[in-house]
């Protein structure tokens, strides 16, 4: 069977990965160094590490590659976390900028749109601009929901450009989103950051794993037929009532 385009990144990502994996069993000052990447001197001055963490952020969102960018976001955060509550929110603050750039940088020059994507892909953004053609008012939602997610923002964004649909309104709600999904781990809820980078680096192995497969499945479901199938649940089950 032939491998998609995104099969094939997904199985060269996981193939880093266990590179990774045994360049940590082999060295020990590796491990060391991701247990306290926190710790860095980069990260423990705050100018640093936002501007590291607007870079990377803003890099994570141009290219087009499912990345697991939002992770630096801990580093930055994390030092300060318990020294002033207002700081987390300027980090999330700055780390949402960058994302916003990288993916209006991305939008504006038309990225994916004609050489990047697959024809299933395309496809699919055809599917997504007949869906917001006939339910504009589901827009806002949308553009939120792929901000707060790791869903790929291509699917959106493309669409929404074809119809000519608000840019400042898309700018917004694709703003407020990724600032919501930066919030949970600028301020560690649910000690999220321990993820990568804590103190056990098999735990940091194992979560960039399933990580990296969380990405692939989000990226390979298709949303506008599940919300067709649970409506159709839903017609059913009123119709039975």
């Amino acid at each position: 069977m032939k491998l998609k385009r995104m099969d094939f990144i997904f199985l060269i990502i996981l193939a880093i990965i266990t590179l990774i994996s045994v360049d940590f069993i082999l060295n020990e000052s590796h491990r060391v160094f991701i247990e306290n990447i926190a710790k860095i001197p980069p990260f423990q001055d705050l100018g640093s590490g936002l501007l590291i963490t607007f870079i990377v952020c803003l890099i994570g969102n141009l290219l087009p590659l499912p990345l697991p960018y939002i992770f630096v976001v801990c580093f930055s955060s994390s030092p300060f976390l318990q020294l002033n509550l207002l700081i987390p929110l300027f980090v999330a603050f700055i780390a949402s900028l960058g994302c916003l750039i990288g993916e209006l940088a991305g939008y504006f020059v038309g990225r994916g749109a004609s050489t990047f994507i697959s024809e299933e892909r395309s496809q699919n953004l055809k599917k997504y601009q007949k869906f917001l053609s006939e339910h504009p008012k589901t827009a806002p939602f949308m553009i939120f929901i792929f901000g707060f997610t790791p869903l790929n923002d291509d699917l959106i964004t493309i669409p929404l450009g074809i119809i000519k649909y608000s840019l400042v309104k898309t700018i917004f709600w694709c703003w407020l989103g990724k600032l919501g999904l930066i919030l949970v781990f600028s301020y560690n809820i649910i000690n999220i950051c321990s993820l990568l980078g804590g103190e056990n680096w098999i735990l940091s192995i194992v979560s960039m794993y399933l990580i990296t497969i969380l990405l692939y499945i989000m990226i390979k479901i298709d949303l506008l037929e599940s919300y067709n199938i649970a409506l159709e649940k839903i017609r059913k089950i009123r119709e039975k009532s």
